[in-house]
């Protein structure tokens, strides 16, 4: 199953390799050997949904826009990987994603998740809401 579509992939066909595997990496994928970007990075979608119900998603102020951009149920899904219930909100992501993002930080100033989840979000709710 592909989680990425077109339109989403075209942006992040453009990323140095390496970017991608670092990704696969944190989220403990194993690259294979010939990587064909788009099949890892639907790996990655996969693993960061699985990783989100673990231990939520970092965000940042800087991430407001992103989560007002997506559809409602969207919005909810992402919420329910933040643990959140009741009606979500974006300043209720943010909040519960803002201590995440703060143990990110802790760990590596240039953490891959932090760093690549804005141009995967739309992607991760979708995948959240499917499964």
């Amino acid at each position: 199953m592909s989680n990425l579509t077109d339109e989403e992939y075209l942006p992040l066909s453009t990323l140095p390799v390496e970017t991608v595997v670092d990704l696969a990496a944190e989220l403990d994928i194993l690259a294979p050997e010939n990587i064909d970007r788009r099949a890892l990075l639907n790996s990655c979608i996969t693993a960061l949904v699985a990783h989100a119900r673990r231990e939520g998603l970092p965000f940042s102020k800087y991430d407001s826009e992103d989560l007002e951009a997506l559809e409602r149920e969207d919005l909810e899904a992402i919420g329910r990987l933040q643990g959140l219930s009741g009606r979500v909100t974006v300043s209720a992501v943010l909040r519960r994603g803002a201590r995440v993002y703060k143990t990110y930080q802790s760990r590596r100033i240039d953490h891959p998740i932090p760093l690549m989840l804005p141009m995967l979000l739309t992607a991760v709710a979708r995948a959240a809401r499917s499964g």
